[in-house]
């Protein structure tokens, strides 16, 4: 990267003291900053950081008369370079908007303004891309799927029949969306495959990390609301359905049916059993399980998962346990 410190201020909306034809070369954490990096202060607590940072420039909220070096002065700093490393980002990820002579598609499939496919993507039949899509190489996308504008879709993924992407989709590397969902009847001691007919909607600004995967539904479909935001290797089962802008960390699994409200978060290698039900802006701590639906604003931890308060008072209680034990065993 190589930008002067006028350039970043009219990305991220701020005012310059000091040079504003500094060259700029990296950013950095304000601790391993270097000579040519730009780097920020989240908040007042680490504005002492500044004076021994080896940056060259310091995005920040106020004037610092203590140091000489240049700053930009924003409302919210930490806003503010996240804005700087998105421009940052997207420059590094661009891949060439042409499509791969090895890329193969469908001549049933419409496609939008501005698209990029890498080597060996596949795009199936009455397939539906939007404008400003990027695919990456080895991509497949199956039949009657539509993809949102601006979207991209990192190597590997797999995207099955009849998936409907919204607007603005980041998608990681080996994510499968649409396989089918584990459904099996036992009769007789054998297991007899459900078929899996429905579908997915995924709706906009929705991000899906590596190798996670979205089962199909069995009837009807599995939906993902706008602003979801997946973490790598989480699992949702058929027919689930997760709520505007709520969050799973890595190694969620949701089971066949699971309902999750608006704004919720769902902390790393959580388990949620089938059919229930998760209130809005409720939050699961790590590793977790949870058998029972949830009221809407639960905050609940622990395996089965319990009112946080409780579950604490549990752990607390689970130390003192050897001391007890050696009390009554002397009495």
């Amino acid at each position: 990267m190589k930008y002067t410190i006028k350039q970043i201020s009219e990305i991220i909306d701020g005012k310059v003291l000091g040079d504003e034809n500094l060259c700029i070369t990296g950013v950095s954490s304000i601790e391993n900053a270097v000579e040519g990096d730009i780097t920020f202060i989240k908040s007042e607590r680490f504005v002492g950081k500044i004076l021994d940072t080896g940056a060259s420039a310091v995005v920040t909220h106020r004037p610092i008369e203590e140091t000489d070096k240049t700053l930009i002065i924003v409302d919210n700093p930490f806003l503010a370079f996240i804005k700087l490393l998105q421009v940052i980002s997207d420059q590094k990820q661009q891949r060439p908007r042409d499509v791969h002579p090895s890329a193969v598609i469908s001549k049933e499939s419409s496609i939008g303004d501005n698209f990029s496919a890498g080597a060996n993507v596949v795009i199936d039949g009455n397939t539906q891309i939007g404008n400003n899509v990027t695919i990456y190489p080895n991509v497949y996308i199956g039949t009657d799927c539509k993809i949102g504008d601006d979207s991209t879709i990192y190597a590997n993924a797999t995207i099955r029949e009849e998936v409907t992407i919204g607007k603005r989709a980041v998608i990681q590397s080996g994510a499968s969306i649409g396989d089918d969902g584990f459904g099996f009847l036992q009769i007789e001691g054998k297991h007899v495959r459900i078929p899996q007919v429905g579908t997915i909607e995924i709706g906009d600004d929705v991000s899906i990390g590596s190798n996670v995967t979205i089962a199909r539904a069995a009837l009807d479909k599995t939906t993902i609301a706008s602003g979801v935001k997946i973490d790598n290797h989480s699992h949702i089962a058929h027919n689930c359905t997760i709520g505007e802008d709520s969050m799973l960390i890595a190694y969620a699994k949701l089971a066949g049916g699971v309902k999750i409200g608006k704004n919720v978060m769902i902390a790393e290698d959580v388990g949620i059993t089938d059919h229930v039900v998760i209130g809005d802006k409720s939050m699961v701590g790590a590793a977790s399980n949870v058998y029972k639906s949830l009221e809407p604003g639960s905050i609940v931890w622990g395996s089965p998962a319990k009112p946080l308060t409780f579950e604490k008072r549990i752990q607390v209680l689970i130390k003192k346990l050897p001391d007890i034990y050696k009390k009554v065993k002397d009495l």
